[in-house]
């Protein structure tokens, strides 16, 4: 199989344990664009992260971001693709996670910018991507702007949170569960890094099976599954790495660069 395109992750795959992207990996993602393959940068971040991240060396090809929420045809361009959150069950959402215990907070993702139920430390990672602090809502009364995606923080009941909220809303919304991460992903039902995969590869003209997929999450199952060639990193969960065809050295080893060099011999 000839492969023309590659779909990357960027946490715990092409990002390092400092989260920026190594000189090795830098010269992969160039080396890659001189043979005329297409790399896109596949992430659970807002576009604003990736531009900070990525930009710098590479902007030319798609950007899923929102983990799949938002599609743009290159990196410094508007979205070709938007999947919002019904305003409906949003509310109900909300009205629910009101009378559920161990929740810290909520975010609320929006085409141009985020928003936080509190303001805590934790949000300081959030700032960070999107290079603002968030607003402040209610949950009575929630921004007026088309959501892409809810953030719920839980530490301690997220298990019981995820299961209540996951048997309520199966059928409307996408849940992504993070098993050392605190916080639970609500996106619409149907969108995913797989689903936003065949957008992708519809708009570049070619198949997902001459696609290579590379991630370590739970937001990288549906892509992984879906690439003709899915690797998952050696930091990757073990639930990924049985779906994978192949494993790669972990991010903290370079191991897209490897990877990725073995395949495409660059």
């Amino acid at each position: 199989m000839e492969y023309r395109a590659v779909f990357i992750d960027l946490d715990g795959t092409l990002l390092n344990r400092d989260a920026n992207v190594s000189q090795t990996n830098r010269r992969c993602i160039e080396a890659l664009r001189q043979q005329g393959v297409r790399v896109v940068i596949a992430t659970g971040r807002p576009i604003e992260s990736v531009r900070a991240l990525v930009g710098p060396f590479h902007g030319q090809d798609p950007a899923i971001t929102l983990s799949g929420s938002v599609i743009h045809p290159s990196l410094f361009s508007q979205p070709i693709f938007e999947a919002h959150i019904p305003f409906e069950t949003m509310h109900s959402v909300l009205a629910d996670c009101e009378a559920l215990d161990g929740i810290e907070n909520i975010l609320l993702d929006e085409s141009e910018g985020f928003y936080a139920l509190h303001d805590s430390p934790a949000l300081d990672e959030f700032i960070g991507m999107y290079g603002k602090s968030p607003g402040q809502f209610q949950l009575k009364d929630p921004p007026k702007a088309p959501v892409l995606s809810i953030m719920i923080q839980s530490s301690e009941g997220r298990r019981s949170v995820y299961q209540t909220l996951q048997e309520k809303y199966a059928d409307r919304l996408h849940f992504t569960y993070f098993k050392e991460y605190p916080w639970i992903e609500l996106s619409q039902v149907n969108t995913n890094k797989g689903v936003a995969m065949d957008i992708v590869c519809q708009y570049l003209d070619i198949s997902p099976e001459q696609c290579v997929a590379i991630g370590d999450g739970a937001n990288d199952v549906e892509m992984i599954a879906k690439a003709g060639l899915g690797i998952a990193m050696g930091n990757a969960d073990s639930e990924i790495k049985q779906i994978a065809d192949r494993v790669a050295p972990p991010n903290y080893e370079d191991g897209v660069a490897k990877a990725l060099g073995d395949i495409f011999r660059v």
